[in-house]
């Protein structure tokens, strides 16, 4: 038998093994309704308890007890899938970004799949955010009982209204997410799509500009070869403007997926 081919079938049959065994993980992993990745964190509130949402004090971790408190970290978890940091009697798992359940109340109002979920006067206990703060996430179910569990995309971060989302607004939410390690890789990722969009929508609206005005150029000084200027000054702009809405929407794709 061939040496070569000999080895390239072991490697080919390695590298299957591989492959299947991650996606067999994965599919285990994706499957769960619970937070991927948590950690143990030292917790100074003795009353703390599992999906309690919990903010930095003076005193270390303690049960979120201010609306939209600007120091949460995130909420105590229940069976994560991974945990880092080494467990004592006074450490608890935090997961800081990630699916959760979360002890919520209607104080603020029915809470709506999709809405931002922000710390209560009820200690541990979060509610619908009404106005621009600090939030711990977003609804994953909708909720009207007095108080209860639901699914959190749990993500602390600075959350503004629309009409406060203009320039500063984006940048602020931005330097918001880039404080938790966790959220990096996120914000870096709208930040990329950002600026492929705004560098797209430049280069395209310039080069329009400099075709435009070279064609008309083109036609003073040839009105004999008007026509055959004209179809190529069409054919340049419809080149980039194609080019800008694929720029465009390679923007949208990043941050779509």
């Amino acid at each position: 038998m061939d040496p070569v081919k000999n080895t390239w079938q072991k490697e080919n049959k390695f590298i299957s093994l591989i492959f299947f065994g991650l996606f067999f993980v994965g599919g285990i992993v994706f499957a769960q309704e619970l937070p991927l990745i948590a950690r143990n964190l030292e917790i100074a509130d003795p009353e703390v308890m599992i999906r309690d949402i919990v903010s930095q004090a003076e005193e270390g971790l303690v049960r979120a007890s201010t609306p939209y408190d600007k120091n949460i970290i995130g909420v105590t978890a229940e069976d994560p899938i991974m945990v880092f940091g080494k467990e004592t009697p006074t450490t608890l798992p935090i997961i800081s970004f990630g699916e959760a359940l979360t002890k919520v109340s209607n104080v603020g109002g029915e809470i709506k799949k999709g809405d931002s979920i922000t710390s209560s006067d009820r200690p541990g206990v979060g509610q619908k955010a009404e106005q621009s703060g600090f939030v711990v996430g977003r609804a994953m179910q909708d909720f009207d009982q007095e108080e209860g569990l639901i699914l959190v995309f749990v993500q602390p971060q600075k959350m503004l209204l629309p009409s406060e989302t203009g320039f500063g607004g984006v940048l602020d939410q931005i330097l918001s997410g880039l404080r938790i390690p966790e959220t990096i890789p996120e914000v870096l990722r709208y930040i990329f799509a950002l600026l492929v969009g705004a560098v797209s929508f430049i280069i395209g609206f310039f080069s329009f500009i400099k075709a435009l005005r070279e064609g008309l150029t083109a036609v003073g000084r040839n009105p004999l070869a008007k026509g055959s200027i004209q179809a190529a000054m069409i054919l340049n702009l419809i080149g980039i403007l194609i080019l800008t809405l694929a720029g465009l929407a390679l923007a949208l794709f990043v941050i779509l997926y």
